[in-house]
C-alpha cells in the first residue's frame, strides 16, 4: 500500500489531520504517572476501582470516555489478575482494538477464499501470520502466550475464540496486527510514554531509509472528541486500487466511527513534510533509526515488520555518503581512491559495546559502561595497534562510535547526577566539574556527527533536533554545578541575543532559508566551540583527539567538509578556516567560559527547537520543552 501526494507541497506543512487512533495503551510503567485516557501527566486522579487503581484518568470526561473500553475490552481484568513477565502495553492496545472489532462487527478482508490478495482488519495489513507461526521462534511464540493471555483476559476458553484462518477478529490477528502496525507515541520529554495503532490513515504510510515526511503526537483531550475525517483534510491520499481503495473509502467514510467510538481522547498522529513533495510522490516516513548500516536496517525491519526495503538509499549501486561514512574503515577515509566498502568485520566491537550497556542499565555500573567504552574508542583510533591485520579502525563518525557517544553521554549524566546528591567538598567537586564535562562533550560530538550526516542527508532532521537539544541540556548541566552558576541578567542579555538570530526566520521554512540556517548556526557554533572544546574535553584521552564536533574534514579528505554544502553565495555566511581549530584556553577566565558554554547552550537550543518546528510544527512538545529550559536560566 502507498500514499501519495495530492498537491505539490514545500516542507513543514501538515499532509494529515490530527488521526485518532483505533486503539492505544499506556506503557506499564507509565500506568501510574499518566491518564489511560489522553496519555497526559496525572496531578491528580480518578481510578478504575475495578483493577484496585492500574488504570487512572485525569478527569471525569476521561473516565466516562474510556472506563466501558477498558472493562469490557479484559484489559482491566489483565491488568487485575494477570501478571505476565515484561510490559503489557501491545496485550493491551490489541484487547481494545479486539474489543471494537467485536462491538462494530468487522472482520478480516478479504476472506480466506481470496487468499491471493492481503488480509487486511480495520484497514491494517494483517498478512503473513501463518507463515510466522509455522515458522516458529520468538515472535511465534510471542503471539501464541500473547493470544492466550488475551483469551484468558476475556474470560473466554480458546475454543469459545475466533479461529484465525476464518474470517472473524481472533486475537492471534489482531495481536499480529498490533504488532506490525503499532507505533511508540511521544507526546513529552519523557520518551515513549506507550503504544497506539491508527487506521489507513497513518498505517498506509509506507517506510522509507530517506523519508520525505515524519509523524508527530499530540494530546486529543485538546481536540475534544474526534468527528469522521473528510478525504479533503488530507494532502496524501491512498494510490491504491480495487479492494484496496474500497477500504481506504470504507475507513474515511465509514470505519473512522472505530476511533470516534472507542478512542475519543486517545493520542492523535499528524503526518508532516520534511522535504519538498511533488504532486504523485510517494510519501514516507520511516520505521527505524536512520543512522544504522544497511544490514542492520534491513535486520530490524524483517524481524518486527516482515518486509525487505529497496528504498533509493537500500538499492544505490554504491552507498550514499552517509552509508559510507556510517560503516567505513577510518583508514578508507584518508585515501584517493577508497574501496566504499560498507560490510567490515567490527563484531568484536559490537560486543564490547553490548556488554558496556549491560552493566550500564543492568548492573547499575556507569563506571565500568564508560571505562570499557572509552578504552574501546581510543584504542581503535590509534594508528599503531592497526597497521596489520582485517580488524576495523574506528573513527568520530562510525555508527558504533555515534552508539558509543549516546551511552556515554548517558553514562557520564548519571554519574553526575549522583555526585550532586549528596554533600559536594572541594575534591568532589572537582570531580563533578569531569563528569558533566565528559557529559556534555560526548552529547556535543554526537549532535555534531549527525549534524554533519544531516547536512548531506535532509530525512535526518529529526534526529538532529532531538539530538541537539539532548546536547544543549548536557551542556547546561555545567552550568549547574557549585561555582559555575551564571547572573540571572546576564543570561536574559544572552538569550535575547541569541535568539535574535532565529527570530526572524522561525515560521520561513522554505529548503533554502533552512540550509542557510543550519550553516549559520555551524559557523556560530564553531566559533563559540574554537574557545570551549579545549577544557571541556581536558584529561579525556579519547576527547581530546577529536579536532572539532562542528567540522569533521580532519579526519581526511573523503569526508565532505560543510562548506561543500553551501551555495557560493552562502560560504560568505560561513566560517573562516582558522575558527574551526581548537585554541589554547588557559588566557581564557572562569567568567568568559561559563558565558561560552551558556552561549553554546542556547544555540542549540534555539537551533534545535527551529529544526523541531519543521518537523512537528511551532507547538510540538520538543518547542514547549525548550522554552520552558530558557526560561530556567532567567
Amino acid at each position: 500500500m502507498e500514499m501519495r501526494a495530492r498537491e505539490k507541497t514545500g516542507l513543514a506543512r501538515d499532509l494529515t489531520p490530527p488521526i485518532p487512533p483505533l486503539a492505544a495503551a499506556l506503557h506499564r510503567r507509565f500506568l501510574p504517572s499518566h491518564c489511560s485516557s489522553c496519555f497526559r501527566p496525572l496531578d491528580s486522579f480518578l481510578p478504575c476501582a475495578a483493577c484496585r487503581g492500574a488504570a487512572r484518568y485525569c478527569s471525569a470526561a476521561c473516565s466516562a470516555a474510556d472506563s466501558s473500553a477498558h472493562i469490557a475490552s479484559g484489559e482491566c481484568c489483565l491488568l487485575r489478575d494477570h501478571h505476565p513477565d515484561g510490559d503489557t502495553s501491545e496485550l493491551r492496545a490489541a484487547l481494545r482494538l479486539l474489543h471494537s472489532l467485536e462491538t462494530l462487527g468487522m472482520g478480516i478482508l478479504p476472506p480466506a477464499s481470496l487468499p491471493d490478495r492481503p488480509r487486511r482488519i480495520a484497514g491494517l495489513l494483517a498478512s503473513g501470520l501463518e507463515k510466522v507461526l509455522e515458522e516458529g521462534g520468538e515472535v511465534a511464540e510471542r503471539i501464541m502466550e500473547g493470544a492466550a493471555l488475551m483469551s484468558l483476559a476475556r474470560g473466554r476458553g480458546r475454543s469459545r475464540e475466533a479461529d484465525f484462518d476464518g474470517g472473524a477478529a481472533s486475537p492471534e490477528v489482531v495481536l499480529w496486527a498490533v504488532l506490525t502496525n503499532s507505533v511508540e507515541v511521544h507526546i513529552s520529554e519523557v520518551g515513549a510514554l506507550g503504544v497506539a495503532v491508527y487506521g489507513p490513515g497513518f498505517s498506509w504510510f509506507n517506510h522509507s531509509c530517506v523519508p520525505n515526511a515524519c509523524y508527530r503526537f499530540e494530546s486529543g483531550y485538546r481536540f475534544g472528541e474526534p468527528g469522521p475525517a473528510s478525504p479533503e483534510s488530507f494532502l496524501a491520499s491512498s494510490a491504491a486500487a480495487g479492494v484496496a481503495i474500497d477500504a481506504w473509502n470504507a475507513w474515511i467514510y465509514g470505519e473512522s466511527r472505530l476511533a470516534c467510538g472507542f478512542s475519543k481522547f486517545g493520542p492523535r498522529v499528524t503526518v508532516r513534510s520534511i522535504k519538498p513533495i511533488m504532486k504523485g510522490e510517494e510519501v514516507c516516513v520511516t520505521y527505524i533509526d536512520l543512522l544504522q548500516p544497511k544490514v542492520k536496517r534491513q535486520d530490524d525491519l524483517w524481524e518486527k515488520y516482515r518486509f525487505v526495503c529497496c528504498c533509493g538509499r537500500c538499492s544505490a549501486s554504491s552507498p550514499l555518503y552517509m552509508d559510507f561514512v556510517l560503516n567505513c574503515d577510518a583508514r578508507e577515509l584518508s585515501v584517493d581512491n577508497c574501496s566504499n566498502s560498507t560490510d567490515p568485520c567490527c563484531e568484536e566491537f559490537a560486543d564490547i559495546l553490548d556488554q558496556a550497556i549491560t552493566d550500564y542499565t543492568l548492573d547499575e555500573n556507569p563506571e565500568a559502561c564508560c571505562e570499557k567504552l572509552e578504552s574501546m574508542l581510543f584504542c581503535s583510533s590509534q594508528d599503531k595497534e592497526f597497521q596489520a591485520g582485517g580488524r576495523i579502525k574506528l573513527h568520530a563518525l562510525h555508527h558504533l562510535s555515534l552508539n558509543a557517544y549516546i551511552t556515554l553521554s548517558s553514562a557520564y549524566r548519571t554519574r553526575l547526577f549522583n555526585l550532586l546528591a549528596i554533600s559536594l567538598d572541594e575534591g568532589n567537586n572537582s570531580e563533578a566539574f569531569k563528569m558533566g564535562r565528559a557529559a556534555a562533550s560526548y552529547s556535543l560530538l554526537l549532535a555534531g556527527t549527525v549534524h554533519h550526516l544531516f547536512l548531506s542527508e535532509p530525512s535526518l532532521i529529526a534526529t538532529t533536533a532531538h539530538f541537539l537539544i539532548s546536547a544543549a541540556e548536557s551542556t547546561r548541566g555545567i552550568l549547574r554545578i557549585p561555582g559555575w552558576s551564571l547572573n540571572a541578567n546576564q543570561c536574559k542579555s544572552d538569550v535575547d541575543s541569541v535568539l535574535c538570530h532565529y527570530q526572524s526566520i522561525m515560521m520561513e521554512h522554505s529548503l533554502d532559508e533552512c540550509k542557510a540556517t543550519s550553516l549559520r548556526f555551524l559557523g556560530c557554533i564553531s566559533e563559540i566551540l574554537s574557545r570551549t572544546w579545549p577544557f571541556l574535553t581536558e584529561g579525556l584521552s579519547y576527547l581530546e583527539s577529536i579536532n572539532s564536533p562542528a567540522d569533521f574534514s580532519w579526519l581526511g579528505p573523503n569526508v565532505i567538509s560543510p562548506q561543500c554544502f553551501a551555495n557560493p553565495r552562502e560560504i560568505s555566511d560561513f566560517i573562516d578556516n582558522d575558527c574551526s581549530g581548537c585554541r589554547h584556553h588557559e588566557d581564557i577566565s572562569i567568567e568568559d567560559k561559563r558565558r561560552f558554554l551558556f552561549q553554546l547552550v542556547v544555540h542549540c537550543f534555539a537551533y534545535g527547537r527551529y529544526l523541531a518546528s519543521i518537523c512537528y510544527g511551532p507547538q510540538c512538545y520538543l518547542a514547549d520543552h525548550v522554552e520552558i529550559m530558557l526560561h530556567g536560566f532567567l
